[in-house]
């Protein structure tokens, strides 16, 4: 069957036929195949391969687990930006936030979000927000948005007419910002930025003599809605083992972070330079690998801070998840080579983009094979197993321990409203031992086989708030913005 002929056919499955098809080609068919492949070979003049193959599986992912591990333990130690004095002795750079808003979906929240950009901490000659919004249809909250900017000079609303994605809103708001900004930050439409999040910024990404010069900061990504339902309460204690301990740690270990798509904070120059590539699911984590190709600086602060909605059912959180999966592999396949192969990384960098990028793909798969294995060898040889029983239980016990180890360092580090939780933690610690970290690795391997089915759509993350989508009879009437007059 011909690829294009191929995607055909999927795409007419719909997605409850295509996640069956992903779940079985991911996630059921590896283990079963290979336990049909261990036993032919257990049977055969070569069973010796069997206990090799055993031992590497086995050392690969107590290795995998160890090598988290030291990333946890230095999310304790992670650094403060390099410019030590205090802030308000800056001359502070000129801050633009940009939320990128798809209106039908974000019309409940978008308002009370861009009062919170507007309540920044930052001097107000110096701090614009800019909303670029697309809609299909018109909406109330439109006239709304355009009549808070009549009444806030600081504020920018801006509809990207004829876009379809979050990159080319974006570009309609960077084209705007160009030459006219020092820093630009780039948030999604549910996003409450901390007060102080700009300030802070600035102390890594401000030109300082003498100090080390960043392009890139990544903040703390939180949840605001984690009592809404179980799958955001996992959610929220999942992005705390991510945002305040897993990235920070990563960042340490390997000497780079990773723009998360938002609250994340650039140069201006640099982001104009890079540009956005909207025909990747996950344009974020591709900009970020060609910043790192070209040798910019990528940092990580998770105490930038800003709240979030999370999916408040799975079939939300299943699409938010494959997106995201799916994007990370489209990144590995384009990248991880020639980054390996790039001379401006050093080796520390080189190791972390074979772990993020190479690893990430192989990993999910892997940890498949050590239950097939050892089942195989004990039913189609002779020989005792207690030893390979013991090591295969020593290898649950590394890989099973993460999710702990994550957990007790998030209830320390984790954002205000979610760190200091004990319960809400050893609740995750039990829904991941009970089947979410099993779930999480069927998501990127189901990923994997949607790449290879020439699936690729970008499906919008269903809000937690919703109201009645309102039609006006006609469009706001539009305000040209006056960048001369903002800033």
């Amino acid at each position: 069957m011909r690829a294009s002929a191929l995607a055909r056919w999927y795409a007419r499955l719909g997605r409850r036929g295509q996640a069956a098809v992903e779940i079985g080609l991911g996630t059921v068919a590896p283990p079963v195949l290979g336990f049909c492949a261990y036993v032919l070979v257990a049977w055969s003049p070569v069973q010796g391969a069997l206990e090799l193959w055993f031992w590497v599986v086995f050392a690969a992912l107590l290795v995998t687990a160890f090598l988290i591990a030291i990333e946890t333990a230095r999310a304790f130690r992670f650094p403060d930006p390099p410019l030590k004095r205090p802030v308000e002795t800056l001359d502070l750079p000129r801050v633009a936030t940009v939320v990128a808003a798809y209106l039908p979906n974000e019309q409940a929240t978008i308002l009370e979000s861009i009062q919170w950009h507007l309540a920044i901490d930052y001097p107000r000659d110096k701090h614009l927000v800019v909303l670029a919004y697309n809609t299909p249809v018109p909406l109330v909250v439109e006239r709304e948005l355009h009549e808070l900017a009549a009444r806030e000079p600081r504020l920018l609303v801006v509809e990207a007419t004829g876009s379809t994605s979050k990159v080319q809103n974006l570009e309609v708001a960077l084209e705007l910002l160009r030459g006219h900004v020092d820093v630009i930050g780039i948030f999604d439409a549910d996003h409450h930025p901390h007060p102080s999040s700009a300030r802070r910024a600035a102390q890594w990404l401000a030109d300082a003599a003498g100090e080390e010069r960043f392009d890139v900061v990544q903040g703390q990504c939180a949840i605001r809605n984690d009592r809404e339902s179980f799958v955001s309460r996992t959610v929220a204690a999942e992005f705390a083992t991510l945002y305040a301990v897993a990235h920070p740690g990563r960042t340490v270990t390997h000497d780079f972070g990773l723009f998360g798509g938002s609250n994340g904070w650039w140069r201006a120059e640099v982001l104009d330079d890079l540009g956005l590539d909207g025909r990747m699911l996950t344009e974020d984590i591709d900009v970020s690998m060609r910043a790192l190709g070209e040798g910019r600086r990528l940092a990580m602060d998770p105490r930038i801070l800003s709240y979030e909605l999370a999916p408040t059912d799975w079939g939300g959180w299943w699409k938010q998840r494959t997106r995201w999966a799916q994007g990370w592999h489209e990144v590995s396949t384009r990248h991880c080579s020639a980054l390996l192969l790039n001379r401006r990384l050093s080796l520390v960098q080189r190791r972390g983009v074979a772990f993020l990028l190479a690893w990430r793909a192989i990993h999910p798969f892997l940890a498949t094979q050590l239950v097939p294995l050892v089942i195989a060898m004990a039913w189609a040889t002779d020989r005792r197993v207690v030893w390979d029983l013991l090591f295969f239980i020593v290898a649950a016990i590394g890989v099973n321990g993460v999710p702990v180890l994550q957990a007790v360092a998030a209830n320390r580090l984790a954002a205000p409203g979610i760190g200091a939780r004990p319960r809400l933690f050893a609740r995750y610690v039990l829904v991941s031992l009970l089947g979410y970290a099993e779930l999480r690795m069927s998501v990127t391997r189901g990923a994997v086989v949607r790449h290879l089915m020439g699936a690729h759509s970008w499906d919008v993350t269903a809000r937690s708030v919703t109201v009645p989508s309102p039609r006006t009879e006609q469009a706001p009437s539009e305000r040209e913005p006056d960048l001369e007059a903002a800033l």
